[in-house]
């Protein structure tokens, strides 16, 4: 037989946690935890609004190359016929630059993986009632296109014909004179772009594609930004009701949310909801509009010096 060691009680024995010690680790674990979620959650936040410049400066080397190969003209924000624009099939620019093969990898009616939805796009159609109404959501969701104008709102849909074999999910808003559903004046070469075909307008005239040419300074015109759908201009401050613009990102300060935005000559950069330009209508006063426009600043306007008398 093997016989064991005697045990001593003097042997030292090992220490544990008392219970008060293994709480005080909970809790330091619990503050550290605190401190870094806030700045991981930044941070992912911050990686995002950057992963949606990234796809706003493809989108805008797409426009500029599709400018370059029709003569110079814009993509329409749509093409359509009439005033209304019920029942009549609107492509949109989206699907033009997919199906044209200005931007590769166009996905499909999906949120994630389009080449026209930002990362930080929520999932709400923002204008499945016609228009964003007062619901800060919706223009932070998306829009399908092709599409078909039911009246109270807009119907997905398909034009094989034209070469739209597929819906795409689009989750960004462009700069397009998008008077649809009324009959109004009609100004040439506003905006970046504008529903081609609409008219005949309030002076016989129709919306036509616009030209490079028309743009004073590309650089500081904005072309596509956060949001769905087109149009709307006097309306895209941050909180305004049937905002069109969808500000998803961080960085205005004081709760201030930042839309991204492609401009014309194809940089992307930030606006904060609090100074994004406005156009000029419904109770902005001209002179604020003005200020907005002005001074080399961002801007709706091809030409802000003739369209708001600077």
């Amino acid at each position: 037989m093997i016989a064991l060691a005697p045990t001593s009680s003097n042997a030292p024995r090992r220490a544990a946690f008392t219970l008060i010690e293994l709480l005080v680790v909970i809790a330091i674990i619990a503050l550290l935890i605190g401190i870094v979620l806030p700045s991981l959650g930044t941070a992912r936040r911050s990686a995002r609004s950057a992963a949606c410049l990234a796809t706003l400066s493809g989108i805008g080397q797409a426009l500029t190359l599709y400018a370059n190969d029709n003569n110079e003209c814009t993509v329409a924000s749509y093409t359509m016929e009439g005033t209304s624009g019920v029942g009549v099939e609107l492509e949109g620019w989206g699907p033009i630059l997919a199906r044209d093969g200005y931007v590769a990898g166009a996905g499909t009616q999906q949120l994630r993986g389009s080449a026209f939805t930002c990362p930080e796009a929520i999932d709400v159609a923002g204008l499945a009632a016609g228009q964003t109404g007062t619901n800060p959501d919706n223009p932070k969701g998306w829009m399908d296109w092709p599409c078909v104008r039911t009246g109270s709102g807009f119907a997905p849909t398909t034009i094989p014909e034209r070469g739209f074999e597929q819906t795409l999910r689009v989750a960004y808003w462009i700069n397009g004179d998008n008077p649809i559903g009324a009959v109004t004046t009609v100004v040439p070469d506003s905006f970046y772009t504008g529903s081609v075909g609409y008219g005949p307008a309030s002076g016989g005239n129709f919306i036509m594609h616009t030209r490079l040419s028309a743009f004073i300074r590309p650089h500081t015109l904005v072309a596509v930004a956060d949001g769905v759908y087109a149009g709307r201009q006097r309306n895209n401050r941050q909180g305004s009701p049937n905002s069109r613009i969808g500000f998803r990102h961080i960085g205005g300060g004081g709760g201030t949310g930042t839309a991204n935005v492609v401009f014309a000559d194809g940089h992307a950069a930030g606006i904060r909801g609090d100074v994004f330009p406005r156009a000029a209508g419904g109770d902005n006063p001209l002179e604020e509009v003005r200020r907005e426009n002005a001074n080399g600043q961002a801007t709706v306007y091809a030409n802000p010096e003739r369209s708001l008398g600077l």
